[in-house]
């Protein structure tokens, strides 16, 4: 048993424990992939409960802070109404989590939702254009000090990647599994080079690389075509 699984089995034993039977809990992201890096990935749990009431939360208090406590972060919180109209609110996220995910109990509520390929386009371009904006002002603040720019890239490829997911399910690509491999299907689709993110990517482990001024400019100039292709992305198809 992996050290996921022991950590999502002992959060199964606390919400027993706590007597919440109605949780639907889900795991998404690299953990549900196969892809889990300790130290450097997201392990990211979603939790659908018909009511959330101080007095559950109360309840699931103890639960949720041994989860805390192995896997470093805190499951997503939704009750099941919120959930059936959650995605022209999170569409991006929801298609994220489409992209991979495993139900650990009660039913499958994801495949279910519904994305809207306008909603995923809109929020796709901001998200993009957000990180552009601050990859600039990371260059204009930190340009002259290689390694703190390479690491201040460094920490944006796990975002990156959840971008780019969402630019292929956007334009209706087939989804690679590898995330090197999902950096090319992007780029073949919306028209950049793939070498500065692939770098980024296969050197995302490393913590001593530095990123050239050449490099950097690569990078913005890859992230601003993909904005570029989604702005001119109407309902999922591209013009």
């Amino acid at each position: 048993m992996s050290e996921i699984e022991r950590w999502v089995e002992r959060l199964l034993g606390d919400i027993d424990a706590a007597g919440i039977a109605d949780a639907t809990i889900v795991l998404h992201g690299s953990a549900a992939r196969g892809q889990y890096v300790p130290g450097w990935s997201d392990v990211n749990l979603l939790m659908i409960l018909d009511q959330l009431t101080p007095d559950v939360l109360d309840r699931l208090r103890s639960a949720l802070t041994r989860w805390q406590q192995d896997a470093d972060a805190i499951p997503l919180l939704f009750t099941r109404a919120e959930w059936s109209r959650a995605a022209d609110a999170y569409p991006l996220e929801i298609a994220e989590m489409q992209t991979g995910y495993r139900v650990v109990r009660g039913a499958d509520l994801i495949a279910a939702a519904r994305v809207r390929p306008a909603e995923l386009r809109l929020a796709l371009e901001r998200e993009l254009r957000g990180k552009l904006l601050r990859l600039r002002q990371g260059y204009a603040l930190y340009g002259g000090r290689p390694e703190t720019l390479a690491e201040g890239s460094r920490q944006v490829i796990s975002s990156l990647l959840v971008l780019l997911r969402g630019l292929i399910v956007l334009a209706g690509g087939t989804l690679p599994a590898d995330p090197a491999e999902v950096v090319a299907a992007a780029a073949e689709l919306a028209g950049f080079g793939p070498a500065p993110l692939s770098r980024m990517v296969t050197r995302r482990l490393q913590t001593d690389w530095k990123l050239t001024r050449e490099e950097f400019a690569d990078l913005l100039a890859a992230i601003e075509q993909a904005a570029r292709f989604v702005d001119h992305s109407t309902h999922g198809e591209v013009s």
